[in-house]
C-alpha cells in the first residue's frame, strides 16, 4: 500500500514541478492584419492569374444578383435582402492560377475572405463554382436596400452567419491540397 502512496506522490510532485518550468516554445504569432484598401474596395490575390483591387465603381459594373438570407447570429435570428456580385463572377475558373495537368484543380482551392478588422472565413472554390456546388456565395454591396460602405461576403444557406464577413477587404485564393 505504501508503494502506491509513494508512486502517487511522485506523480503529483512531477506535475507540480512541470508547471513551474519556463517554456522555450515561441509565442503564437499575432493574427494577420487586414490589408489596407480604400473603403468599398476589395483586393483579390493568391492563386489568380492577375491579382487586382476592385473599387466600389468596378464592383458596380459587374453583374449583380439579389438573394434573401436567414441565419443565426449573436444578435439572434437575422433576415436580410442582399444585393451584390456573385463570387463566381469575380473569380471565374479562367481567372484562377490552376496547376497544369492536375485534374479538377479548382476543387483543391479555397477562398479566404478577410474583413477590415482582420476577421476571416473560408469557402471552398467547389462551393462557388457554377459547375460544382453553385452555392450562390455573394459579395454584397447593398443590404436591405441600403448601400454598404464596404462589401460583405454572404454565404446563403449557412445556418449561422459565422462565414459572413462584414467590411470585406480581401479575397485570397489558395490551394489546400
Amino acid at each position: 500500500m505504501s508503494r502506491v502512496v509513494v508512486g502517487v506522490a511522485a506523480v503529483l510532485l512531477g506535475v507540480l514541478l512541470s508547471g513551474c518550468a519556463t517554456s522555450t516554445a515561441a509565442p503564437a504569432a499575432p493574427p494577420a492584419s487586414a490589408p489596407a484598401v480604400a473603403p468599398g474596395s476589395v483586393r483579390i490575390d493568391g492563386a489568380v492569374t492577375t491579382p487586382t483591387t476592385l473599387d466600389a465603381a468596378a464592383l458596380a459594373t459587374r453583374p449583380h444578383t439579389a438573394v434573401d438570407v436567414a441565419f443565426q447570429s449573436a444578435k439572434g435570428a437575422e433576415r436580410h435582402h442582399e444585393d451584390g456580385v456573385p463570387l463566381s463572377a469575380l473569380l471565374p475558373t479562367t481567372a484562377l492560377a490552376l496547376t497544369p495537368g492536375r485534374k479538377n484543380d479548382q476543387a483543391a482551392l479555397a477562398v479566404t475572405a478577410t474583413g477590415a478588422d482582420g476577421y476571416a472565413s473560408t469557402v471552398s472554390y467547389g462551393e462557388i463554382d457554377p459547375d460544382l456546388g453553385n452555392r450562390g456565395v455573394l459579395v454584397a454591396t447593398a443590404e436591405d436596400g441600403r448601400p454598404l460602405a464596404r462589401p460583405r461576403l454572404v454565404v446563403p444557406g449557412d445556418v449561422k452567419g459565422a462565414r459572413y464577413v462584414s467590411d470585406l477587404v480581401e479575397l485570397h485564393v489558395g490551394h489546400v491540397a
